[in-house]
């Protein structure tokens, strides 16, 4: 098969037949009746149950051609039985839209067309005066039709001249809010519902309104008032800024509608405020967040007599878009009375509410005065988290419990402390607000499972304190933290008040708080008596649980320079100064000679008794410490280990061990020793733990330790504070810290520079990168590359392409040179591991993927242990798939991605992911031919990796391979040993459609047209025609390819190329079935549309007369023929496959057996 063949198989492969076929239209049922009148002519009568459009009728050349715009299904042996001689030959188009006969007499015709019948009359030709009348029980039954036609559109026009009832519209201002009395004059449906600064009310009935004259009665606040007729009913825009609440209800055949102001400040019991003005009307008021859309329920007025103010019942939203609820029920229940209060005023943009929540009943808090205080009490049936602190003069208690609390005796009992209460509800909570005359102190307490709260002027209950603490992420950014046991969730609040965020978490008991207040840059702590209440600064701000411990992140890292207090002194769990590497011992070792001093120290450990033993091999092993013998120092170490004179848990013992192992480039030996829970209270063993973190690649531990150890530094020798604090410079520029890093690098300066110049100098550029400094950074980085003689000269290199890349002063060719001249001339150490990986990334970017993927085995090799190189793998492995699995891949010549494949195959992912890359492979090979290849990379998919419906998928691709390689045999194989019940529909046509095209390639032909004749759509008539054409049955062929072509013809586009090769095929066909009506036929049809054509000659050949056919027609032919159908077939597939890449079209495969059930929208079949 031809190379070019092969490549279209890209787009054709199965996810090209999973779509179903269109349905075609039903034809349209009618029958026929015919026979000779007594009068002399025959008529032919086609009823229909409706009439298809484009009734005709026509004579051409002796051949009568009944034709119709839509397909019709017609028995014609009544027209050889009824016409008898009149007729000859009686044909159907293959499209079914039209019948032709031949005549055997001259006739006239004349065609009537009348109601669902078309009455189609056959004269003699001498017929002299009028034509035949039609039937006179037919023309009745049109006389009758169309008088109940003028009845009905008369009633529909009285119907639509009745006027409409009008709706009315009065608004009035109340202090607190506003009112629309909307007059309906019935029980018509009303739907409120909020959309931004305006609450539409849809009626849905019609009304007329007039709106101008509305809105010169109205307030001027409700001048913006609007409105539109839609759907058979009326829509009312009402102006209502602010956000505030409303409330709707019916009275007397009204609609009236409450809305809150929120230009005026509320008044509260003890000012003397307004009383409800709804009276005994039970009203919805529902909780509203500022931000929110509203909802509103209108209940129905109670009617028992003497009702008490009910309750009002909140009504959540279910989506915080556009959340509604229909009012007018007129038989909805009343709210259950109880003795709750009226509602209480809100807040100018607090969201209140102090009604239980719908279904609920309220939960009473009481409050109890105990001399100058108060003591409120909030009853739970178990242990709930909760946090209590009070800002301004407005006390927050909020609760892990979504129960309401019925509040009304707080402000009446509470002897002018408290002047308002209120709750709203909450993420899976509730949080209680109340507003306070005078600030007062706060404390809370537990009593079995209540909350008590205790205001007053003093503190009644003390709790245990809580504080934030300065820690670090695993990507070494600052962050801060709190160990909180038994903490609950985690809220972000908008305070009415103020206006800002607030980050609430609730805690379990015992009671805790944070007695005094921290402030950072992003966040504040606020005093709280119960919980932990943060107030945000920075909108992208994380506050999060994580096991017990509270956490507050920044994408860039907190800057932790405190703008207030900060964690204190000494607090509890803060590591002690303790050093055993002391400055001034330190600096005796290294002035006195090497040798003397060896000596003198390897001599008195000789010589010492049993019990001084370990102390002198302690002091050689300092001795080789300070001196930079880490390995003799070990020796030394292991010896008084291994000897017992001195316990492994000795802090100095295990401090100098793991120096030692730290400097020996041990990094998880010394962790292991500093595992102590002693050393983790030790200064000197932090800093070490903090080396040994770096060594491992782990910055955010290792810059907590740093911290922990800093109390340690002052006392400890010049040589490792210098150490220790370039560590923290180092960490806080890879953290991105620019500050912190600057601020270190000063300490550093005073410091000697144990690394060399040349590595100060380098960090002295880093820094001044992290502030921006770009110029003189580039400017270090260059004059210390020059030098080409240490580590830091090279990393130097390494910095500077980083930074001429940030800066766009480098192309990313010149990069990748630089990066290559570097790694070829420095190895070994982690500036190699570094520019290895940004080498690679610079490869992938620039489309190199072989040279990146062959570096990555270099990283690997020389580094096969480290961590940064295992991420670096990762990631790889990530392009790796996603180049073989997105578009990348297709730029690439297709050799060069197969063996790019076939090299790096390690990389390729396990799971689905790795199946589907497998996949995209083997259309690769398809694409270049190699379907042996291809057929056994899905096969093995097929038996050893895929179950249920995805297996019968690949299963269907796998068979297109083996057509396509010319192995129908074992396609049908394939099918059959994966067929299965329950797949998609559009699977089982697929399927069908393969194994059809199999069975006609192994010589089954009437099998495989049985099995094309069950499939539905035109690809089932499109497959039927070629399975006929490749057997040679022409006159079926003829007619089957007619049929495909459907009325295109009709058209007014031109024709395809593919409908242009069907149309030489059809007319070949019945050429070669000797049908000259159907040759004659396809010429009248098609003549137009192929004579501007490329196939216009080729056209005239194959529709010319049968006798005259001749070596042109022959050639013709033969070039038609050797177009295999089977391409015309993968032609379909492609167009299909276009179909399919449509977003939401294509079922994605999966790895696991399909469900037992059937799915929507498969059929319960076996394919």
């Amino acid at each position: 098969m031809a190379f070019g063949l092969r490549a279209v198989i890209a787009s054709l492969l199965f996810a090209s037949a999973l779509a179903a076929s269109p349905a075609r239209a039903a034809p349209i049922p009618g029958s026929i009746a015919a026979g000779v009148e007594p009068q002399g002519y025959a008529r032919v009568v086609f009823a229909f149950e409706r009439m298809p459009g484009g009734a005709s009728a026509r004579l051409a050349n002796g051949v009568l051609v009944v034709s119709f715009d839509e397909q019709v299904a017609l028995d014609t042996s009544p027209l050889t039985r009824g016409l008898g001689a009149l007729i000859g030959v009686v044909r159907r188009d293959p499209d079914g839209a039209a019948i032709r006969m031949s005549l055997t007499k001259p006739v006239k015709l004349i065609a009537t067309e009348a109601g669902e019948k078309l009455f189609v009359d056959l004269l003699p030709p001498d017929w002299a005066g009028l034509p035949p009348p039609l039937p006179r029980e037919l023309i009745a039954d049109l006389t009758r039709e169309a008088r109940e036609g003028r009845e009905i559109r008369a009633q529909e026009a009285r119907r639509r001249v009745k006027p409409q009832p009008r709706l009315t519209l009065e608004g009035a201002t109340h202090p607190t809010f506003r009112r629309l009395i909307f007059g309906l004059g019935g029980e018509a449906p009303v739907d409120v519902r909020r959309v931004g600064e305006k609450l539409l009310v849809t009626i849905g009935a019609p009304y007329a309104f007039d709106v101008a004259a509305v809105r010169a009665r109205l307030p001027p606040e409700l001048a913006g008032l609007d409105a539109e007729s839609k759907g058979g009913g009326l829509v009312v825009s009402v102006p209502a800024p602010g956000g505030g609440a409303f409330r709707g209800f019916r009275e007397d055949g009204d609609f009236l509608l409450d809305v809150d102001r929120t230009d005026v400040a509320p008044s509260s019991p003890a000012t003397g405020g307004t009383t409800d003005p709804h009276g005994d009307r039970a009203a919805v008021t529902p909780v509203h967040d500022a931000d929110a859309p509203a909802s509103v329920t209108t209940p129905a007025r109670p009617e028992a007599a003497g009702a008490s103010h009910a309750p009002a019942e909140a009504v959540a939203p279910s989506q915080p878009t556009d959340s509604h609820a229909a009012a007018g029920d007129e038989k909805a229940p009343a709210p259950a009375t109880s003795d709750a209060a009226p509602p209480a005023k809100e807040t100018p943009s607090a969201a209140a509410v102090v009604a239980p929540s719908a279904g609920a009943e309220a939960r009473a808090a009481s409050v109890r005065r105990i001399g100058g205080a108060v003591r409120l009490v909030f009853p739970f049936a178990r242990a709930t988290p909760a946090a209590m602190f009070l800002r301004g003069r407005t006390l927050w208690a909020v609760f892990d419990d979504r129960g309401s609390w019925s509040l009304d005796g707080f402000v009446k009992n509470s002897g002018g402390i408290l002047l308002s209460a209120e709750e709203t509800p909450v993420e899976r909570g509730r949080a209680v607000r109340l507003k306070l005359a005078e600030a007062r102190l706060v404390s809370a307490a537990v009593e079995g499972a209540d909350w008590v709260v205790s205001i007053g002027d003093e503190v009644m209950q003390r709790s245990a304190p809580l504080a934030f603490v300065a820690t670090f992420g695993d990507d070494g950014r600052a962050r801060a933290s709190a160990d909180l046991p038994g903490l609950g969730a985690v809220r972000v609040l908008r305070d009415p008040d103020i206006g800002d965020m607030l980050a609430v978490a609730t805690l379990g008991q015992p009671a805790r708080n944070v007695q005094r207040p921290q402030s950072f840059v992003e966040f504040s702590m606020l005093v709280t008596a119960q919980g932990v209440a943060l107030a945000l600064a920075a909108d992208d701000l994380r506050v999060r649980a994580s096991v017990e411990q509270l956490l507050v992140e920044h994408e860039g890292g907190l800057n932790l320079s405190a703008t207030g207090g900060g964690a204190a002194d000494g607090a509890p769990g803060t590591p002690v100064p303790v050093v055993v590497t002391q400055a001034r011992e330190w600096a005796e070792e290294i002035a006195r000679p090497f040798r003397a001093r060896e000596n003198e120290l390897m001599r008195a450990a000789a010589l010492a008794s049993a019990e001084d033993r370990p102390a002198a091999r302690l002091a050689l092993a300092r001795f080789y410490h300070a001196r930079g013998r880490a390995s003799e120092a070990k020796a030394v170490l292991d010896a008084i280990v291994e000897d017992g004179g001195i316990s492994e848990r000795d802090g100095r013992l295990a401090i100098l061990r793991s120096a030692v192992a730290v400097e020996l480039g041990r990094p998880t030996a010394a962790l292991a020793i500093l595992a102590s829970p002693s050393m983790r209270m030790t200064g000197e063993a932090q800093l070490w733990r903090a080396a040994a973190e770096a060594a491992i690649g782990h910055p955010g531990p290792a810059r907590t330790a740093l911290k922990l150890g800093e109390r340690a530094l002052p006392s400890l020798p010049a040589e490792l504070r210098a150490r220790f604090v370039a560590l923290a410079v180092d960490l806080a520029l890879d953290a991105g810290d620019g500050a912190a890093a600057s601020a270190e690098f000063e300490r550093l300066e005073v410091l000697p520079a144990t690394r060399g110049f040349a590595a100060r100098e380098l960090a002295r550029a880093r820094v001044a990168e992290a502030l921006g400094q770009t110029k003189r950074a580039a400017a270090v980085y260059a004059s210390l590359a020059k030098t080409q003689t240490d580590t830091a000269s090279a990393e130097a290199e390494l910095r500077g392409v980083e930074l001429s890349l940030k800066t766009g002063e480098s192309s990313l060719a010149d990069a990748i040179a630089r990066l290559e001249r570097l790694t070829t001339g420095w190895r070994g150490d982690d500036v190699e591991a570094e520019a290895l990986a940004r080498l690679i990334g610079l490869y992938g970017d620039a489309g190199r993927w072989r040279e990146a993927f062959s570096t990555l085995r270099t990283a690997v090799a020389a580094f096969p242990e480290a961590e940064e190189t295992r991420a670096l793998q990762d990631r790889m492995q990530s392009r790796f798939t996603d180049l073989f699995l997105g578009a990348g891949v297709d730029s690439l010549p297709k050799l060069d991605a197969l063996a790019l494949f076939y090299d790096f195959k390690e990389l390729s992912p396990g799971g689905r992911r790795g199946d589907e890359l497998v996949r995209r492979l083997a259309d690769k090979l398809v694409d270049v031919d190699l379907l042996d290849q291809a057929a056994e990379l899905l096969d093995y998919q097929i038996d050893n990796r895929l179950a249920g419906a995805a297996r019968a998928q690949v299963a269907a691709r796998a068979a297109l391979v083996d057509l396509m390689n010319s192995k129908p045999a074992k396609a049908l194989e394939t099918l059959r040993k994966t067929r299965q019940a329950d797949l998609p529909a559009s699977l089982i046509a697929a399927r069908l459609r393969l194994e059809a095209r199999a069975l006609a390639e192994t010589g089954r032909v009437d099998l495989a047209l049985e099995m094309a004749a069950g499939l539905e759509g035109p690809e089932s008539d499109k497959l039927e025609a070629d399975i006929l054409w490749t057997a040679r049955r022409w006159p079926e062929a003829g007619e089957a390819l007619e049929a495909t072509l459907g009325s295109s013809w009709r058209r007014p586009d031109p024709l395809t190329a593919e409908q242009r090769a069907d149309v030489l095929r059809a007319a070949i066909a019945l050429s070669l079935a000797d049908d000259g009506l159907g040759v004659d036929r396809l010429r009248q049809k098609f003549a137009p549309k192929m004579a501007d054509s490329a196939e216009a000659a080729g056209f005239e050949v194959v529709t010319a007369p049968i006798e005259a056919r001749g070596d042109a027609f022959r050639e013709i032919a033969r070039s038609v023929a050797a177009r295999s159908s089977f391409e015309t077939f993968l032609r379909e597939y492609r167009k299909r496959g276009a179909e399919e890449a449509k977003p939401g079209r294509a079922p994605a495969p999966t790895d696991r057996p399909a469900p037992d059930a059937t799915a929507a929208g498969a059929a319960p079949s076996r394919a």
